[in-house]
This record gives C-alpha cells, structure tokens and sequence, in this order.
C-alpha cells in the first residue's frame, strides 16, 4: 500500500501556480496610479474635499485591480 502524503495531494488538485503575472501591464497600471497621486497631490488643496476622497479612492481601486489582475502570483 502507497502513502500519500498530503502536500503532494494537495499539489495534484490544484495544480502549479505560475510564478508571475503580467509584469508589463502591472507596471504600466502602476505607473498610471503613481502618475494619479503625484496629480492628486499637486491639485489636492484646490480640489473640493469630495471630489478628493473619489479620486483617491479610484486610484486605490486601481492600485488594486492591478493586483488582481496582472500582479505577481503568491
């Protein structure tokens, strides 16, 4: 009788995660939200206080669908 141990179980069912993303366009998603705060932080005392907080928090959805969607595979 064969022992399976359960790492390699595990490892048979889901199968191997590839090692990266989609480095380009995570660098590129980045470099936009890197541009959006360096814009948010030079016209942010100007700006109206809601018009502000939307914009930061569209580019934390950006940062985050970078992420998601083309960042590194843990």
């Amino acid at each position: 009788m064969a022992i399976t141990h359960p790492q390699d179980a595990a490892h048979r069912l889901r199968g191997p995660k590839p090692a990266m993303g989609r480095p380009m366009l995570f660098s590129l998603l980045l470099a936009v939200a890197a541009l959006g705060v360096l814009i948010l932080l030079v016209t942010g005392p100007s700006l109206a206080l809601p018009l502000a907080i939307g914009s930061a928090a569209a580019l934390i959805v950006l940062v985050v669908t970078a992420w998601i969607v083309a960042g590194p595979r843990l």
